[in-house]
């Protein structure tokens, strides 16, 4: 039979590695706090951000003006119709392999319509350069975006977060930061289950690590990863909570 000195001295040691667990926990969520609130010369290397003025664009609408087919049709055009001048038509153009979809290109990305391009004069051509200047949303980062090439770079996951929701709007609708105002008028649903799913919050490889490595003693997931419009970390709740915003 344990003597009692043992005894205390096991009780003590479980109440250490709690106690140390928490500061672990503690730790690792400071540390992924840290991490996305990196200063920019992480984000982007040593680039200072281009001071931009820019315009938000309304939701994409449920539905578009006019009471016909064709007088809707004649709106998604004209929110269309300056990107058609340069990009090739491919697939559909709202997205959506259902025609009652009526969506315009900057109904989801942004940018100016009513800018044209000449394709007859060549890409490279100061005219049509200058046009995607004022067709596009430009980064704050256009040297770490390869700008104005459109082949990303390969890791832009801190850059993202330094970036404008606007121009992240315009490279990728879908993104969780903006995806409410690009598609949230038809599927805020969706969106919502979606930004608190594994495949959102990463809580799965968060969680497995630290629990595989002793950093916490259960596997009732509290770590994961989430971002608002702007950038900063996000704290997921569940539809049902009761707790203030505060906490």
């Amino acid at each position: 039979m344990p003597s009692e000195a043992p005894l205390k001295f096991q009780s003590i040691l479980r109440f250490a590695r709690s106690r140390a667990t928490l500061v672990l926990v503690a730790v690792v969520m400071l540390a992924c706090a840290l991490f996305a609130a990196a200063p920019q010369a992480i984000a982007s290397g040593d680039e200072r951000p281009v001071e931009r003025h820019y315009v938000t664009a309304p939701p994409a609408p449920r539905n578009q003006p006019g009471v016909s087919f064709d007088e809707q049709r004649a709106a998604v055009m004209a929110k269309s119709e300056g990107c058609f001048s340069c990009h090739t038509r491919t697939d559909e153009t709202s997205m959506h392999a259902s025609p009652a979809v009526q969506l315009g290109c900057v109904d989801c990305h942004g940018g100016d319509p009513q800018v044209r391009g000449d394709p007859a004069i060549g890409y490279d051509a100061p005219a049509n350069m200058a046009a995607m200047e004022r067709a596009h949303v430009l980064p704050r980062y256009p040297q770490s975006w390869n700008w104005p090439s459109s082949a990303n770079p390969e890791r832009s996951y801190a850059l993202l977060n330094r970036e404008a929701p606007e121009f992240i709007r315009f490279v990728n609708p879908a993104d969780y930061r903006v995806a409410r105002e690009a598609c949230g008028s038809c599927h805020l649903e969706i969106i919502e289950n979606a930004e608190r799913s594994l495949m959102s919050t990463a809580a799965m490889f968060f969680g497995g690590a630290s629990y595989n490595n002793g950093v916490v003693p259960f596997k009732n997931y509290l770590l994961g990863e989430a971002y608002t419009r702007e950038g900063e970390p996000a704290c997921i709740t569940s539809p049902s909570s009761i707790l203030p915003p505060e906490q």
